[in-house]
């Protein structure tokens, strides 16, 4: 104010002035699809590595399913104690299967995932090159 000119006719500044200008120019500065980066491998370790992942994977699986199928039998278990005298007694059996069902159907996504894991090119070719080999041992001469 002190000493600077107030302009009316100044160009427009580089800011958007609503929220649909400041969303059309967001979208045309970000980049349109983000790739995740590539994982860097020694030669001759890239498939050792991918099963090594992919087992840990499958681990986790494990984890995450033993710990949920623990916290529904204790809900259920604190639920019973609550509404039922020796409730947590009485209600053992059916608390306990619901924690292992609980359990198991999260574990079931386990063998489809170890089953993605092995299904790789090399591995293929690995199953291949056995067949054949077997093949040749088992035919008549």
């Amino acid at each position: 104010m002190h000493g600077e000119p107030h302009d009316q006719t100044a160009a427009p500044s580089a800011e958007p002035t609503t929220a649909s200008e400041a969303a059309s120019s967001a979208s045309a500065t970000a980049p349109l699809a983000a790739r995740p980066k590539k994982r860097k491998y020694s030669k001759g370790l890239k498939e050792i590595q991918q099963v090594e992942r992919s087992i840990s994977r499958a681990s986790t699986r494990v984890a995450r399913a033993v710990a949920k199928g623990m916290q529904t039998y204790r809900k259920r278990s604190a639920k019973s104690a609550l509404t039922k005298r020796d409730g947590a007694l009485r209600d053992f059996p059916v608390n306990l299967a619901e924690g292992l069902g609980k359990t198991m159907r999260v574990l079931s996504g386990i063998p489809a995932d170890l089953a993605k894991a092995m299904n790789t090119p090399r591995a293929r070719q690995r199953v291949r090159r056995q067949l054949r080999v077997t093949s040749r041992v088992l035919r008549p001469r």
